[in-house]
């Protein structure tokens, strides 16, 4: 296994990973709404991210992992892709999926405010993203990508960082690390015209 520094040609394997974890298809039937609900919650991570590393084996990403210094321009733009194409598929798709999509994206970015709000002041950091695909959990591949990310914040003097998770993913994975459980939000959106409950949380790491 490999940790490696992102290079071109990397994001449509990255987003395979992203996809793969999400499993989105359970809750869009069309495949290319899968690909543009992907794409647009990506697109933020590409904007802010000042460290990014993928997990390779046998030639293919398994993992990766994006973290934000405070203060420090991000160094993924040139990754971005043109949302249009992505922004017209939920256009033109069924209604149901578009609103779910809208509702998951404001749903999200105003819990995650509400959960940060009074401790923002606090990190010069997060770690923004990690995931790892599935036939590659259980091997240490997340730990390493974590150690990459928190190795080169300390050597940046980074000294507090956050990140947010939730109930349906493995958020004890951060408990194991160190991660400092700080708050819990619930989530309620609609999706297949059944309600999606989840706990958001925000957890804390002390690099000093």
């Amino acid at each position: 296994m490999q940790i490696r520094e992102l290079k071109a040609g990397d994001l449509p394997k990255i987003k395979a990973v992203v996809r793969d974890v999400w499993e989105w298809d359970e809750a869009f039937e069309e495949d290319e709404v899968i690909e543009a609900c992907v794409a647009i919650y990506f697109a933020p991570v590409l904007h802010e991210a000042t460290f990014g590393r993928v997990a390779v084996v046998d030639d293919a990403i398994v993992g990766v992992i994006f973290g934000t210094e405070l203060g420090k321009p991000p160094i993924f733009k040139h990754f971005l892709e043109d949302l249009t194409p992505y922004i017209l598929t939920l256009a033109q798709t069924n209604q149901q999926d578009r609103q779910a999509m809208c509702d998951y994206m404001i749903a999200l970015h105003s819990t995650y405010s509400a959960l940060i709000a009074s401790t923002k002041h606090e990190y010069d950091g997060s770690l923004e993203f990690l995931a790892v695909a599935e036939v590659a959990q259980g091997k240490g591949i997340g730990k390493q990508l974590w150690l990459s990310l928190k190795e080169h914040f300390q050597a940046q003097n980074v000294q507090k960082i956050y990140l947010f998770s939730d109930s349906e993913c493995n958020y004890k994975f951060y408990e194991k690390q160190g991660f400092t459980h700080r708050q819990t939000k619930e989530m309620q959106v609609i999706f297949g015209g059944e309600p999606d409950i989840t706990e958001q949380y925000l957890y804390s790491y002390n690099l000093s």
